[in-house]
């Protein structure tokens, strides 16, 4: 194709420069590039060609053709961009052209004769054939289906890029992985879609300091969304998490998490070890946490300096320094999110129901624990984040639930039921177990729950915070208030009196089970909470 004809009959061309996104530009995904240099005026025209296309070159536009809004570029000031979606659609091309395509060529323009030099853009063959189907692109994802799949996303560093996009079309089982997707390095900066299946049986471990592990080791840019990863089993030093070890930037949306992770060093979350400057959102897990030796565990999230909104976490977290529920440290936002755990424990300091620290660097808002989290070795200290703690007969009320949170019941939520177990999970995602623990539904406030009474019996108030009154009218021969665990705290033969004292002031806080007798041989058991 000779341009030369064009270019002498312009005004002088100035040094320009061109950029591209993707560079090189690939055959099969959508193209950006940038002319930077030279100042044509507010409308600029882009004209283009196929420079090397095999052994030849292919022209499909006119000169004064691309003057229309097709072609038109945006920017202003020497600085013009323009986007081509499909490029073998764009030009034209046979399927044989397009393989064979190695340059584009292109000139920005205006009407009154400025224009640039001529300027190119290498362009390499994108992958075709590639895992179960798909090419790659926004239209038509990198499709998963089985675990040679996902071993090939693991192993192709070239497909980690932003460009690329990929969707999961069944569960796949990770039992065979030996390192995650993505690295501090090299991190996974694409589209990956879960499409509502899991990861199963996951089993990481990395002994080096430093790095990240997780299946996700280190996201920057990417997206991952719609995707359980069950029955994990995640082991490392530093940046520790199921989901992701590091998320640089980014976001993790609509994804859950169970199993264990632990770490040697910092950093380690349920969901996700660090998040540096990413967004969860709509996330949870229920996975176990342990960090005994150094700093920030957290039940989601074991470092925070991005944003975290509408997420909670269930399982037991235990870490040395900066220990909590939800997040370990925090220095970043964290929104309608909630703490459910059955336990923390902490060895050292900075530890609470929801976040290990609360400074000035915190911003949170509508957060709330469960006001019954028990505190492991040691007890709660002044430095951290309780958030609002409530009891769990109201979180586990679905209308209480969603006035607190405000999250989407409609299309994100789903408020589950399972006997007298109820619980929030993520709509259309498959393998949902309650990740909620039986202490969890063991506990109640309401002002009386008998699990088994007769006659004119009454206890209260429940829950106290010392003085229990046990009453009926048919006279209360004894009674023998137990632990959680079995043993025997107090107990009395009080001879059938109609009313009796029991005093819990000196007993720590939690759950205990009342068996009481009446003088008809009626026996009552009863559910009480020490606060």
């Amino acid at each position: 194709m000779a341009l030369s004809g064009i270019l002498c009959s312009s005004i002088d061309a100035e040094a320009v420069s061109i950029t591209s996104t993707p560079s090189p530009a690939v055959s099969n995904k959508s193209l950006e590039i940038t002319i930077s240099g030279q100042d044509l005026g507010s409308t600029v025209y882009c004209y283009t060609w196929c420079d090397k296309l095999g052994s030849g070159s292919k022209s499909p536009f006119k000169w004064d053709d691309v003057n229309t809004s097709k072609f038109q570029m945006t920017g202003s000031n020497g600085n013009y961009t323009f986007t081509i979606s499909d490029i073998k659609a764009f030009y034209g091309l046979t399927d044989t052209e397009l393989s064979n395509l190695t340059r584009l060529g292109f000139i920005a323009k205006n009407t009154s004769g400025g224009q640039t030099d001529n300027l190119y853009v290498d362009v390499v063959q994108g992958r075709r054939d590639a895992y179960s189907g798909g090419e790659g692109t926004a239209a038509d994802p990198y499709v998963l289906k089985t675990a040679q799949d996902l071993q090939m996303l693991v192993s192709t560093t070239g497909d980690w890029t932003s460009e690329n996009y990929f969707r999961m079309d069944a569960d796949i089982d990770a039992s065979a992985l030996t390192s995650g997707i993505g690295s501090t390095s090299s991190p996974f900066a694409a589209i990956f879609d879960g499409n509502g299946h899991s990861i199963k049986n996951l089993n990481l471990t990395s002994n080096s300091v430093g790095s990240a592990v997780g299946l996700f080791s280190c996201i920057n840019g990417g997206t991952v969304k719609n995707l359980g990863v069950t029955g994990a089993r995640v082991s490392g030093t530093t940046y520790v998490g199921i989901l992701a070890g590091q998320l640089r930037g980014g976001s993790v949306e609509c994804c859950f998490t169970t199993g264990t992770v632990s770490g040697s060093s910092i950093c380690v979350g349920g969901l996700v070890g660090e998040n540096e400057a990413g967004y969860i959102l709509n996330c949870y897990s229920g996975a176990s946490v342990e960090n005994p030796a150094d700093y920030a565990a957290g039940g989601l999230v074991g470092k925070n300096r991005g944003q975290i909104a509408n997420t909670y976490a269930s399982g037991s977290v235990t870490g040395y320094d900066y220990v909590g529920g939800l997040v370990g440290a925090n220095y970043g936002t964290v929104k309608n999110s909630l703490a459910l755990n059955s336990k923390i424990t902490a060895f050292n300091d900075f530890v609470a129901r929801f976040g290990g620290n609360n400074n000035s660097r915190n911003i949170i808002e509508s957060n709330y624990s469960w006001e019954n989290i028990a505190a492991g070795h040691q007890s709660w200290t002044s430095h951290g984040d309780h958030a609002s703690a409530k009891p769990a007969d109201v979180l586990r009320d679905a209308t209480q639930f969603q006035t607190l949170t405000g999250w989407d019941f409609n299309n994100i939520w789903e408020w589950r039921v399972e006997g007298k177990r109820e619980y929030p999970v993520l709509r259309g995602l498959s393998n949902q177990d309650c990740p909620l623990s039986d202490t969890y539904f063991s506990y109640t406030t309401s002002l009386q729950e008998t699990l088994t009474t007769e006659g004119e019996f009454s206890i209260g108030p429940n829950p106290t915070y010392g003085e229990l009154h046990i009453s009926s009218s048919d006279g209360i021969e004894s009674y023998v208030l137990y632990g959680i665990n079995g043993q025997v705290v107090k107990k009395d033969y009080t001879g059938g009196v109609t009313e009796t004292v029991v005093d819990l002031s000196g007993l720590s806080n939690g759950l205990y089970i009342l068996r009481s007798l009446t003088s008809n041989g009626i026996e009552n058991i009863n559910k009480v909470i020490k606060k």
